[in-house]
């Protein structure tokens, strides 16, 4: 059925766009949002204005004060280990970018953090999740991920976040929350947004291996535009060796707040990077002590743009929640890099007249919507309440892969495709409180995915179509024992979307279903202590893995996986910590032509370790003003990594650590990563490479880029305050 407003040409309602291509609704519910506060604002500046005398600015009626109670609460926990890491955790040890500051986070392990152009290898609890594959990422409200991605799906960047603008991150392990869509095999990861302060920050650093950052943000001083800032960062590096260098910039902003009964949001991050791609090293050589920071030739490079915007509106409307929010995104990835040197046409037995050089492009366009309704029922208990959602996004990508001769010029189209994907779905989710300490959730999620290929390699450009549709169940049960002390059990089925491009006509869409169980004891006693402890298994349909030869992530045999996990966070006076251990035990269930049933799923740790440790506080004055101290530490542990063909991966330890002193809005931070100086594996993949035209046909080996070494970086950063300015008597 047509829509009453048209449709553009790519299915979208054309009326409904605005300027930015964000769903145009948004934008008088924005305004009409931020009316009330605007109005009671004038009112009580003209009152001022108009007074004759104190008095009578004494009796001009104040502003009304945001309520204690906002709308905008932080939905359940629906497992043991959903876990919220705030701005102490997260300062306590330095943190490049916004990617980096996930990994304070419970069983996240990151690989190719030394590669800045592109997004890093995500791992969480033994899911090889690639860049993004099987983990659902926000930043705000913000999705990240991006469909059907030339790397891989799922693919998702989160480098032009600035780690100074997330004031919390959390886990949602398990794909166990009806929210939850596209990607959320793993879990699902969630960056709030926002500046530690009101006011105006500048901050500046420079560092080993030629890094220089700079920082300017502010964010103003208004209750009810709490949420509101913005932020500017540039930086630049040399990198190790000298064949890590590139360039980033980024813009991040949100208008955010609220009054009464309404909170709003809305958020653009807009950032481009370019950086150099060494390639991955011949692990035999660089342990025979070859320069361990060298680079493959030719050089390659990565270069990524992005262009995001988030809105969403929550309101209470008489004792139910009603909430509104678009999304929209323009991004563009390139990545020019030859892993394998002259191997492909030694593997295939032809002469060797190419190289493998090559020039991936992927350009993507995305829209989406989502609305939900939030009110009490009464079906066990008054307590009891419905929620109910749909989820609309549309994405366009046009994506290429070019073989390049040696000299750069194009050879051979190997991907030349445009893909549209249109994902709407809907959820409901019901809450039950049967008996006293007891809650049950539960409730379910139907999406429908519709993809159109035009693949201009193949059939002469011909469009392949396919649809189809899944259905995700959610349940849990949270038994309060007393004393803090929660037992929970969680069950949850999600889903993958494919590879679009691997998509037969007429098919029907082949979803990688994953079905996951938890079970575990959660305790908190107030702001001193928390923590929990859980057992996890998962059974996923298909793996994906990483493939050298197309430099992507391909379709490997299904999964298991079984594991625990323990999280403890603690506080007392100006000391904390935060530290978690996960173990997790990850075999195919199936084989196919690289992997055999019970084999280890490659790359992803099976043990992986973090603790965040932190102090700060005055300990002096100087000049009548507070001296502040700050330190910390984040020490973080892998182990049990896998490799193809039955080899282990070496296992990886760093340190980073902060020391900062404050004085009158100035801080002064000497920042330390890799402290222990220990010379461990970024990443670690398997495949052949040979980078002479003369050698016999190569034999698949392990290749690694080497984490750079110590390196410092000094920074100064400086904080001001608006003055308040006293109200002018009228005379």
């Amino acid at each position: 059925m047509r829509h009453r407003g048209g449709r553009g040409s790519r299915g979208w309602p054309s009326r409904r766009l605005g300027p930015t291509g964000t769903p145009a609704v948004v934008v008088p519910l924005l305004c009409a949002s931020l009316w009330p506060s605007v109005a009671r604002a004038d009112s009580y500046e003209r009152c001022v204005r108009e007074a004759a005398t104190q008095a009578e600015i004494d009796a001009c009626a104040p502003k009304d004060e945001p309520l204690e109670v906002r709308v905008r609460a932080k939905p359940p926990a629906r497992s043991a280990s959903d876990v919220e890491a705030d701005a102490q955790v997260l300062a306590a040890a330095p943190h490049g970018s916004g990617a980096d500051v996930l990994r304070v986070l419970p069983g996240v392990f990151m690989s190719d953090r030394g590669l800045p152009g592109r997004a890093p290898h995500l791992s969480l609890r033994g899911f090889d999740g690639t860049s993004g594959q099987d983990v659902e990422i926000f930043a705000g409200n913000i999705p990240m991920n991006q469909v059907s991605h030339i790397r891989a799906p799922g693919y998702a960047d989160m480098r032009l976040i600035m780690p100074e603008v997330v004031r919390s991150v959390r886990i949602a392990s398990g794909p166990h929350d009806p929210r939850q869509g596209d990607f959320g095999v793993a879990g699902s990861l969630r960056m709030d947004l926002g500046l530690e302060a009101p006011g105006f920050w500048l901050k500046g650093g420079v560092g080993s291996f030629g890094t220089r950052r700079v920082l300017i943000a502010f964010a103003p001083e208004h209750d009810e535009m709490m949420d509101t800032f913005a932020a500017f960062e540039t930086d630049a590096m040399d990198g190790p060796g000298g064949v890590r260098g590139g360039e980033r910039s980024s813009f991040v902003g949100q208008l955010g707040g609220g009054e009464n009964r309404v909170q709003f949001r809305a958020t653009v991050a807009i950032g481009s990077a370019r950086f150099d791609f060494p390639g991955y090293l011949p692990q035999g050589p660089v342990e025979r002590g070859a320069d361990a920071y060298a680079a493959q030739r030719p050089l390659g490079r990565d270069r990524t743009s992005q262009a995001l915007v988030g809105s969403d509106v929550l309101w209470s409307l008489g004792e139910g929640t009603m909430g509104i929010g678009g999304f929209a995104g323009k991004t563009k990835t390139t990545f020019h890099q030859n892993l394998t040197g002259y191997a492909l046409d030694q593997l295939a037995g032809e002469p060797i007249v190419r190289s493998d050089d090559s020039e991936m492009v992927n350009d993507a366009a995305t829209f989406g919507l989502t609305v939900l309704y939030r009110h009490g029922v009464e079906i066990t208990s008054k307590r009891d309440s419905i929620e109910m959602g749909a989820y609309a996004r549309v994405d366009t990508v046009d994506q290429t892969d070019t073989r390049l001769f040696e000299d750069g010029t194009r050879n051979a189209a190997l991907v030349d495709a445009t893909i549209d994907a249109t994902n709407v779905a809907a959820y409901a989710d019901l809450s039950l409180y049967p008996i006293k300490r007891v809650v049950v959730r539960g409730g379910a999620r139907l999406d429908s995915l519709s993809y159109g290929v035009r693949d201009r390699t193949s059939n002469a450009g011909l469009e392949r179509t396919a649809q189809g549709f899944v259905v995700s169940s959610k349940a849990m049960a949270d038994i309060a024992v007393s004393g803090g002390v929660h037992l929970v059990a969680s069950y949850g089925e999600g889903f993958r979307s494919p590879q679009a491009r691997d998509l037969d006509e007429g098919e029907r869409v082949p979803f990688t279903k994953v079905r996951s169980v938890e079970a575990g004891v959660r305790l908190k006693e107030g702001k001193t202590f928390q923590g929990s402890a859980v057992g996890f298994g998962s059974w996923l349909g298909n793996d994906r893995v990483f493939d050298a030869a197309s430099r992507q992530h391909v379709e490997a045999p299904p999964s298991v996986r079984a594991g625990a996990q323990v999280v403890m966070s603690a506080r007392s006076g100006p000391f904390g910590a935060h530290l978690s251990g996960t173990y997790t035990h990850a075999r195919f269930t199936g084989s196919d032509a690289r992997f055999a049933e019970g084999d280890p799923v490659p790359y992803a740790p099976a043990f992986v370790l973090r603790d965040d440790v932190f102090a700060s506080g005055v300990v002096g004055r100087l000049s009548g003003k507070e001296v502040t101290v700050r330190v910390g530490a984040g020490v973080e542990g892998m182990a049990g990594r896998s490799l193809p063909g039955g080899r282990d991966g070496k296992d990886a330890v760093s340190l980073d650590a902060v020391a900062a002193v404050g004085w009158r809005g100035m801080e002064l931070a000497l920042n330390g990563t890799n402290l222990l100086g220990l010379q461990y594996y970024d990443a670690q993949y398997v495949y052949a490479s040979s980078f002479v035209k003369e050698s016999a046909p190569p034999q698949p080996s392990p290749h690694v880029l080497v984490a750079a070494p110590a390196a410092w970086m000094l920074t100064l950063q400086i904080h001001l305050r608006g003055k308040e300015r006293a109200p002018e008597l009228a005379y």
